[in-house]
């Protein structure tokens, strides 16, 4: 029986799409008022599957601090391969020496195709110290 097992596991068909999150990067841009600062953070989307997602997929990514979503941004339906760079801008007061801050960035699939969409959920989140 277990060899049964192990053939099966070696023949099980290949990941669809499979969107991947990764690279968060961090720009600050003073902003006009001198009491703040904006924060372009960026981030990149992948789709590390061996097949395009299938046309009218719905999805997007969010930006999270604390519980809070700060940001959203929609992701285009994503070819084999293919990459998306998101980016979200974040308006903080100005300080001198702000210490790092840590966010949560989430990929969300809004339709419910997620075996031809994202066959992965394991790599759907990442934490960031920016």
């Amino acid at each position: 029986m277990p060899a049964v097992l192990l053939a099966a596991a070696l023949t099980a068909a290949p990941c669809a799409a499979d969107p991947l999150i990764a690279n968060p990067t961090l720009k600050i841009v003073r902003a006009r008022e001198r009491a703040f600062d904006n924060y372009i953070v960026t981030l990149d989307v992948k789709n590390d599957g061996r097949q395009s997602q299938p046309p009218g997929t719905v999805q997007h990514l969010e930006l999270v601090q604390h519980g809070n979503v700060l940001g959203k941004q929609p992701i285009p339906v994503l070819g084999m391969k293919e990459s998306y760079i998101a980016a979200f801008r974040v308006r903080l007061p100005h300080q001198s020496n702000r210490p790092p801050f840590v966010v949560e960035f989430r990929y969300v699939l809004d339709t419910r195709n997620a075996a031809q969409a994202n066959c992965n959920s394991s790599n759907d989140r990442l934490s960031a110290t920016l």
